[in-house]
């Protein structure tokens, strides 16, 4: 879903914006669309959005299964606008991951730890209950993607980011 104007029409659909974005409103007021966050980015994970995003044309946005965060924060050294601001790593917020049960690998009783082993926050934003079975603490999720990403379920993928809600 997408922001919304009044009278309920989409000025953008939902996106995970790269650290430190301010709310979704102010970002897309204050967000320069100068792409120098997506130059930057030392993986390749911020991308640029292009035609069908109405006002979000331009705007910087990560697609965690493709590539994910590393928290490096050179986007937001490198943003003048404000659109991005200064935040500690571990308080950054871009999203919340969320497990599917029914497609999570552990949960079939086969052995897998991809998603909790590659977590930067393991044993906060990612935990396992009875020692096997991963869990999101939306408390300590960054929304970095990385779960996504090395998530092993096929055909779709067990973890997902999702963008925060406002």
């Amino acid at each position: 879903m997408g922001t919304l104007l009044a009278g309920g029409s989409s000025i953008t659909r939902a996106r995970i914006r790269p650290p430190g974005a301010v709310s979704e409103i102010s970002f897309l007021a204050a967000c320069a669309r100068c792409g120098k966050c997506a130059e930057i980015c030392p993986r390749g994970a911020i991308k640029i959005a292009h035609g069908d995003d109405g006002l979000g044309i331009g705007t910087p946005y990560i697609v965690p299964q493709e590539q994910y965060c590393v928290l490096c924060m050179k986007c937001v050294e490198v943003c003048s606008a404000g659109a991005l601001r200064a935040v500690e790593k571990p308080k950054t917020r871009m999203g919340v991951a969320h497990i599917d049960t029914d497609r999570c690998i552990a949960r079939t009783d086969d052995d897998c730890r991809v998603c909790y082993n590659n977590c930067p926050y393991m044993d906060k934003a990612i935990k396992l209950e009875n020692r096997k079975y991963p869990y999101i603490d939306p408390e300590f999720c960054t929304g970095c993607g990385k779960c996504e990403h090395v998530c092993i379920a096929s055909p779709v993928k067990a973890c997902t980011v999702s963008p925060i809600e406002e």
